[in-house]
């Protein structure tokens, strides 16, 4: 896919699909709706060098995002590559939040699961994606306000496998998790059971920022924003569940929500 400025903002090609049609996919009927939902997403996407693709929290499946500064650019490895050197030492026992491999996951399942998503961010999106995902077959459901859409693919069709994995992985919150990609907000608390997996449990919450992380978390935000939740992740990094749950104060108060499951057929 190819992310464009457009006045403004981001628009999207999925896989040869009309923008319209790529929008409607994702959960709008707007040229943004579902992909970039609200403010502080939009503004994440700006000024945390286009599109967030490095490191855990990047979702790129092939885009082709515009070049990063080479300051920005140079921090921005830097955290990625201070995050694989900490699992490195650890043994993989503080892996971090790898979105990136939950997205490969659906693209390029090695065994069946079911994958469920919810999306909420008022007024624009109400969402809920939910799949059973094989090597084979993608055989799901997208329902909004507008109704239920289905969402079928067959390994062997490409344009439609694509589109499928486009569909299930555009909504992904991958500027939230940019935006917690750092240790004083995302602290590993144990390990849990969840979905039938062996998870490493991760609390978030930006409050704990220290005062270079906190500082983009107002400019993005607003002074009163926050981002609070979970995930749940394997040795790998890889998210089995999260639930976010995001404020933005700039004037009128906007919230998200997130959660996403993923479990074992």
């Amino acid at each position: 896919m190819d992310w464009r400025d457009v006045s403004g903002g981001y628009e999207l090609d999925a896989f040869g699909e009309s923008r319209r049609d790529s929008a409607r996919l994702f959960g709008g009927t707007g040229r943004f709706r579902g992909i970039v939902s609200s403010r502080h997403e939009m503004k994440t996407m700006v000024r945390l060098a286009r599109v967030f693709v490095l490191g855990a929290t990047s979702l790129t499946l092939g885009c082709n995002p515009k070049p990063l500064s080479a300051d920005r650019e140079n921090s921005v490895q830097a955290r990625a590559h201070a995050s694989a050197a900490s699992a490195t030492v650890s043994g993989g026992d503080n892996p971090g939040i790898d979105l990136q491999c939950l997205a490969e996951r659906i693209q390029k399942p090695s065994a069946p699961f079911h994958w469920s998503y919810r999306k909420v961010v008022p007024p624009l999106i109400n969402g809920d994606w939910e799949a059973d995902i094989s090597p084979n077959s993608i055989a799901g459901t997208f329902v909004d306000s507008a109704g239920t859409r289905p969402i079928r693919a067959a390994r062997l069709n490409s344009t439609s496998w694509n589109t499928a994995v486009m569909t299930l992985t555009g909504p992904l919150p991958a500027s939230t998790f940019a935006l917690v990609n750092n240790p004083s907000a995302t602290v590993r608390a144990g390990t849990e059971n969840v979905n039938g997996e062996n998870t490493i449990k991760y609390v978030i919450d930006t409050s704990r920022d220290n005062p270079s992380d906190a500082a983009l978390i107002k400019n993005i935000l607003g002074a009163n924003g926050f981002i609070k939740g979970s995930a749940w992740v394997t040795r790998a990094g890889c998210p089995i569940k999260f639930v976010l749950n995001v404020e933005e104060h700039h004037g009128k108060m906007q919230t998200e929500h997130y959660e996403a499951n993923v479990t074992q057929r």
